[in-house]
Parts: structure tokens; C-alpha cells; sequence
């Protein structure tokens, strides 16, 4: 095993580029949306190139159409993963895009395409890197072991059973320390839960036009009801703990991201629903966030007899993160500073992501750490071209180092 050059490291990862731009510009050609288009023609195309490579691969499924693809380097018990998903979220209107979002069109250096950034770029870097940890003999195959997974369905909500949660249960993804490869600007070392409620009221309907609703001796409006309950959420504050890296970001409640109420002009609405999107920071006490919510539907109640109010909770999961003096937080900033002039701020994320699981499972996870891109989930989704190769050399200094680090610790 070799120790890192950085310049022949980078110098090699440059060379690699125009093929791992190619499989880049391939995937994103093969849309995979959500609930859409499902995986496995993108999966195919990730095993392909890992065979290519000169990789072990292998499907993971628990449905064969949305099936995961591990590709594997070395043979050791003690491994590290780099990790993206496959599916992406749909395209919206392709007018609004300056060229067809499936097309991978390279414009001033950037590849734009739906996944482009989120996150196919990450499963092309992923791959490479395992050649360059190859072809310079950075990796001691007999200790340790490097996996690529391109994962489905993480677009469901970071919930979902198919993917990440699949392959930790199933035993299949093992490793002493993970990246998952979104695009970046700064090492994050983890992210913000998401608990999204869905809260739903029942009135009474009657005709907007007779007496009985003129006097109020019958009907209730469930939607002004849902409404004023919205309004209060969104004045709600509770105190939280600060958590280091997490210093810009706190508890931040939504109300009526998705609002649903009335059936006709002239009818007072009967019912009502609304989706209530609720951050929290890692270790937050959630029962008294819903406590919270929980103490504001009944002021309403009482103060609308008759209304009749349920809640129901669509997605939870924790926020979740590793110490910001963590030796794979301080290596990745080492290598940013190594390789792009400037080391990256350490720092937690607002939106959640599957991260949790990793570090749930016990494996120390960057929970976004990769090449420069945009625009995710929005019209132009890009990734700059010229920051794959030097991401290549930034995984591959990362993983050179950290595994030596513990294994020798």
C-alpha cells in the first residue's frame, strides 16, 4: 500500500474525469423518479460500469424493481462506504429549463439534469474513487474494504424500507465510517430531524346562504377552524438546546404546506386537512414538540364547540449527527484544504437526510460531502465538472487515512 501523493493523486483522478463524466451524463439519461420510473434501469447502468471497472457488484433488493447496487473493492473486515441514491425527484415543467432535464446537456462547464446533483454525480465519484484507491495501491485489500451503494428510494422521505434501512438490516452494508455524497460547500457532519404531521378537522356543512348559518345555530366552518389552528403553530416557539455545528439552525415549525378544505362555492367546508412540516434539532425532546402542537388543537376545540380535529403523523425521523472534532470531520476538512485551497467549515444541515440511519447503526457518517452542484429539486439541477476529479482525490485521501486511523488506533 502506498502513501498518499497528492499531486499524482490528482493528477490521476484528472485523467479519469472524462470517463466518470460520461457515466454521469449515461445516468442521468435514464430518468428515475420517484414513484415514476422505478430504479433499476439507473441500477443496471451503475453494475455495468462497475463490471467495467474491474468491481465486484452486486443487486440488493427487497422489490426487484427498486433494487440497490453495491460495488466493492478489497476484501477486509474493516470498510468504509460511499454512499448515493439512484431515484431523484420528478422534473416539474420542462419549460422551465433552459435544455430538457434528461438530456445531460454540458453547458460552461456544468452537466444539468435532473439527479445531476442529487445525487448522481455522487455514485459516479464513488466509483472512481474506488479506481483511483486501485490503480495508486492505496488501499490494503486484505484489512479493509471500500463499498459504493447506490440506494433506492431515498426521495420517499429518508424513510423509506427499500434502500439504506434495507441494507443495514439485511447485514449488507457494514463499515467503520460512511459519506453520503451530495453535493457540497462545507463538511456536514450531520443534519435536523423531520417530524411532518398531517392534521385533519371535521365541522358541520350546511348552506352558506340560510338563516341557521346567518345566526350561527348550525354549521361549522372546518376550514377557518384548521386555519386558526395553522395561524397559532405558527407563532409557536420552544427554547432548544444549542448543539454544536448547528448554530444557525434551530426548531422551525411550517404549518399548511399542503392545505386541503370546501367541496362547493356555496357549501360551509365539513372538513379540512393541512401538513405541518416541523424541524428539530438532533436530541430535541419530540413528545414536548407534540405536546406542544397537541395543547393548541384543543384551545380551538374548546373555543369552537362541535369541531372534532385528528392528527396523524407522516413522517419522523430524527436528526442526527457525529462531534465536530470527529477524526472523518477533521481528515475531510484536511483534504478540502489539500485540494481546493480552502478548508470547508464543519457544520450540521437544515434539511434531514438518510444519515441518520448510518450513524444510528454506529457508523460515523458525513451526512453531505461531495462535488459542487445546485439547483436539487428545482429547474437546472447541475454539477460542475471540474469538481468530480478533485472529489475523487478528496474521498480517496479521506478514506486512505481514515481507515488507517482506526485501525491502527
Amino acid at each position: 500500500m502506498s502513501k498518499i501523493d497528492s499531486k499524482e493523486l490528482l493528477r490521476r483522478a484528472q485523467a479519469y474525469a472524462p470517463q466518470a463524466e460520461k457515466f454521469l451524463g449515461d445516468m442521468v439519461r435514464i430518468p428515475s423518479v420517484n414513484k415514476r420510473d422505478p430504479e433499476k434501469n439507473a441500477a443496471e447502468r451503475i453494475h455495468d460500469e462497475a463490471l467495467k471497472l474491474g468491481f465486484e457488484s452486486k443487486f440488493v433488493a427487497k422489490d426487484p424493481q427498486r433494487p440497490n447496487v453495491l460495488a466493492r473493492y478489497g476484501s477486509g473486515k474493516i470498510g468504509f462506504a460511499l454512499i448515493g441514491h439512484i431515484d431523484t425527484v420528478a422534473e416539474g415543467d420542462p419549460a422551465s429549463w433552459s435544455f430538457p432535464p434528461f438530456e445531460a446537456h454540458v453547458d460552461n462547464g456544468r452537466l444539468i439534469g435532473r439527479g445531476a446533483a442529487d445525487n448522481k454525480a455522487g455514485i459516479a465519484v464513488g466509483l472512481y474513487t474506488l479506481l483511483l484507491l486501485r490503480e495508486l495501491d492505496l488501499l490494503d485489500t486484505q484489512r479493509f474494504c471500500v463499498t459504493v451503494a447506490g440506494v433506492s428510494d431515498e426521495e420517499a422521505g429518508a424513510c423509506s424500507t427499500l434502500g439504506v434501512r434495507y441494507l443495514l438490516d439485511t447485514q449488507e452494508l457494514r463499515a467503520a465510517g460512511a459519506i453520503y455524497t451530495y453535493t457540497s460547500d462545507f463538511v456536514c457532519i450531520g443534519h435536523r430531524g423531520l417530524l411532518r404531521l398531517e392534521i385533519r378537522t371535521r365541522g358541520e356543512s350546511i348552506h352558506a346562504g340560510i338563516d341557521a348559518w346567518h345566526q350561527k345555530t348550525q354549521g361549522l366552518n372546518a376550514v377557518t377552524a384548521l386555519a386558526d389552528i395553522l395561524l397559532r403553530l405558527e407563532k409557536l416557539k420552544i427554547d432548544v438546546q444549542p448543539v454544536p455545528g448547528f448554530e444557525k439552525l434551530g426548531f422551525t415549525i411550517t404549518p399548511g404546506t399542503i392545505f386541503q378544505g370546501g367541496v362547493y362555492e356555496s357549501i360551509v367546508p365539513e372538513s379540512a386537512s393541512a401538513i405541518i412540516d416541523m424541524r428539530l434539532l438532533p436530541g430535541q425532546d419530540k413528545e414536548e414538540v407534540l405536546q406542544r402542537v397537541d395543547a393548541i388543537i384543543k384551545e380551538v376545540e374548546a373555543e369552537r364547540p362541535g369541531l372534532k380535529t385528528e392528527v396523524m403523523r407522516k413522517v419522523d425521523i430524527p436528526g442526527a449527527a457525529i462531534p465536530l472534532d470527529h477524526p472523518l470531520a477533521r481528515i475531510a476538512q484536511d483534504y478540502t484544504e489539500t485540494f481546493t485551497g480552502a478548508r470547508w467549515p464543519v457544520a450540521g444541515a437544515g434539511p434531514g437526510n438518510e444519515g441518520y440511519m448510518l450513524i444510528g447503526a454506529g457508523i460515523p457518517t458525513l451526512c453531505g460531502f461531495g462535488a459542487t452542484g445546485g439547483n436539487p429539486h428545482a429547474p437546472d439541477e447541475w454539477v460542475l465538472l471540474s469538481s468530480l476529479p478533485v472529489t475523487m482525490a478528496i474521498y480517496a485521501g479521506i478514506i486512505h487515512d481514515y481507515l488507517n486511523q482506526i485501525e491502527g488506533a
